[in-house]
């Protein structure tokens, strides 16, 4: 079962800045299946060394508005 996304935030990729859903774990934000981005430093797990990052300063919580 999936997890749901609580969390959005910019990530930096080479077409360019893309907003991207998230939830967290205890040491990293997941973006996907296989797409993890360090808490501490934003860097892509397994792929410290890519251009692609997670702007930290713009993750914010999704707003869930009660059903009515």
């Amino acid at each position: 079962m999936k997890a749901a996304k609580t969390h959005t935030g910019t990530v930096i990729t080479k077409d360019g800045p893309r907003r991207k859903k998230l939830h967290a774990t205890e040491k990293m934000w997941v973006a996907g299946t296989n797409e993890f981005y360090h808490k501490e430093t934003g860097r892509r797990h397994f792929a410290e060394n890519t251009r692609r990052i997670l702007l930290l300063d713009t993750i914010r919580p999704i707003n869930k508005e009660p059903a009515k």
